[in-house]
């Protein structure tokens, strides 16, 4: 696969393939007619339990860039990995296109996935899943993507993980070309962390060979949530880079994925309706 174009490559611990999953593909989830706001839903083929299947949502990163060529990412070969790994161990996936194509768009882009839970929701039965008990799983640039999600009590939210993820516009220079210091402040996760519930478990994964701009705001986020005892968990992959789910080749990459996917497994199944945010 090494000559093969990115969107081409597998997930470093690929599914198994068995059993096969039920699949939707290029739902819409806006109204108007827009080949790119389209969603798929990986599901266990095995009739669903009571309330459906939980819900584990992916996010794909960005800026993507304008005039695009390539496949929008849900047709990624790393996602369709994703979607069956889960569905394999009885989670219903979801993988949204988001039009994050550039800065000027990452406000549409937060709309955009805002409306594809919206979407799901009004028709979960349909589909066997249960949208009121959902995970965000966050990759690269979709980092940004989080910050509604980190600002108190979200109905239905029950883990959040990201992997290598982008958490910090304030220094970005074309980011600060497209909005104010304030509007930057506030799309910034790393300006939430006081506002996340204390029982919201988190999960952050960060390649050590990284970009150290993109790895001092994970440091600075991961910081800030412990010395305000927020529930976190880090994966520190030294010895690996960005996209480390595609290209890495150590062990703790691979365990990285089987890893991440226990806990919000774990997570999306714990039993904590008793459980209130402060």
């Amino acid at each position: 696969m090494e000559d093969s174009p990115f969107y081409e490559q597998p997930l470093i611990t690929p599914p198994a393939g068995r059993p096969a999953p039920r699949i939707w593909r290029d739902l819409p989830y806006r109204e108007e007619d827009d080949p790119v706001t389209r969603l798929d839903i990986y599901r266990p083929a095995a009739d669903p339990p009571a309330g459906g299947y939980p819900l584990l949502v992916f996010l794909h990163g960005g800026p993507l860039g304008a005039g695009r060529d390539q496949p929008w990412p849900k047709e990624w070969r790393v996602f369709q990995d994703y979607g069956r790994l889960a569905a394999e161990q009885g989670l219903a996936a979801v993988v949204i296109n988001h039009r994050y194509v550039n800065y000027d768009w990452l406000v549409r882009a937060i709309e955009d996935v805002a409306q594809a839970l919206k979407v799901i929701g009004a028709s979960q039965e349909s589909y066997g899943v249960n949208a009121a008990r959902y995970a965000l799983w966050a990759f690269s640039g979709a980092g940004m993507l989080l910050s509604p999600f980190l600002d108190g009590d979200i109905p239905g939210l029950r883990a959040v993980a990201c992997f290598y993820p982008m958490l910090d516009l304030t220094h970005v220079e074309q980011a600060m070309a497209a909005y104010s210091d304030e509007e930057l402040i506030a799309l910034s996760p790393l300006s939430h962390v006081e506002l996340i519930p204390r029982d919201l478990p988190l999960l952050v994964a960060r390649g050590g060979l990284d970009k150290p701009g993109l790895n001092r705001a994970i440091d600075s986020f991961v910081m800030e949530a412990l010395s305000r005892n927020r529930r976190l968990e880090l994966f520190n992959l030294p010895f690996d880079g960005h996209s480390f789910d595609m290209f890495g080749e150590s062990e703790a990459a691979r365990s990285a994925v089987t890893d991440g996917l226990a806990f919000l497994k774990r997570h999306l199944f714990e039993d904590n309706e008793e459980t209130s945010h402060e």
